[in-house]
Formats: C-alpha cells, sequence, structure tokens
C-alpha cells in the first residue's frame, strides 16, 4: 500500500477555525489532505517536490496522520483516472491562446461564483495578471485551496478540475 495523510480531528477544527494561524503554505498542504491523495499527488498539487518538512510539521503539530493511501494505483482496484490526470506535469507545454483565455477565465468565474466578486481578489489579480500558461499553472494550487474551502466547489470538484485541465 502507498503512504497517504488524513486529518486528525485537530487538523479538521483547525481548517474550519483557523484557530492556530498555520502560515499560508502549511493551511494550504492541510486542506489538501484527505487521506487518499498519495504522496506524489500531493506533491504535484502543491507544485513543489520538497513537502517532506512541512509534512513533519503538521504531524508534530498533531493535524495529521500517515495512513495507507486509499487509492493505491498498485492494489488490485486500481485508482480512478481522474484521480491521476489532474498532474500539472501530464499537462502540454504548449496550447492554442485562445485555451489560455478560457483557462483565465474558467478561474476567475469558478472563484466569483463559489466566494463571490470580491472574497479572492487577489488571486483572481494573479490569475488574470499571467500571460502564459506555464505562469497560469502557478496558480494551480492556490485555485484549488479555495475550491476545497468551499462545500459546494468541493463536490464538484472532480468535474471543475477536468474543465479546468482541459484548457490549461
Amino acid at each position: 500500500m502507498m503512504l497517504a495523510y488524513a486529518k486528525t480531528a485537530k487538523g479538521v477544527a483547525e481548517v474550519e477555525t483557523r484557530a492556530d494561524r498555520l502560515k499560508p503554505a502549511l493551511r494550504r498542504l492541510l486542506i489538501l489532505v484527505d487521506g487518499k491523495k498519495p504522496l506524489e499527488i500531493l506533491k504535484s498539487l502543491v507544485g513543489s517536490d520538497t513537502i517532506e518538512e512541512p509534512l513533519t510539521q503538521l504531524i508534530d503539530g498533531g493535524y495529521i496522520e500517515p495512513v495507507e493511501a486509499a487509492n493505491d494505483p498498485a492494489s488490485p482496484q486500481t485508482a480512478p483516472a481522474a484521480a491521476q490526470s489532474f498532474d500539472l506535469a501530464s499537462l502540454p507545454e504548449t496550447r492554442d491562446p485562445k485555451a489560455l483565455d478560457k483557462a483565465r477565465n474558467f478561474m476567475i468565474n469558478t472563484l466569483k461564483h463559489f466566494h463571490g466578486p470580491y472574497t479572492k481578489l487577489d488571486l483572481m489579480r494573479q490569475v488574470q495578471a499571467s500571460e502564459s500558461h506555464a505562469e497560469l499553472r502557478t496558480h494551480y494550487a492556490d485555485w484549488l485551496r479555495c475550491m476545497h474551502e468551499s462545500i459546494m466547489a468541493e463536490r464538484r470538484l472532480d468535474e471543475l478540475n477536468r474543465q479546468l485541465f482541459d484548457v490549461l
């Protein structure tokens, strides 16, 4: 079985209340931890190969704990294709320039829809200012974190990811 990480009761409470005021990078990682994503998927979502230190901080703080990955690709029941396809490294390096506009608009519109027009303005500005797909992809982890913050967006996350990855 592959190793994954799951939130503890303290971790769930921290996501809901922000009581311990974790640094943004730690909070983002905590939100992404769900007990299903193996370490490699977490690395791709965060966009960094060096997440061992933040994971250790979350474990030491009692926010997460190691578990066996629920979607282990090595197991007889293969992980769903959707979970595997949302890896930024799997995207083509070049896309049609129209796709860049579609991707920017999709990210901004979903942020507005699930969080309101004034809540995520900094991220919306960064997305709008992105001049290439590579630059836009650097904002994916923040966009994903925002989608996890909304219960309604989280329910549709596979669909939203699929639509975004079609143009990202």
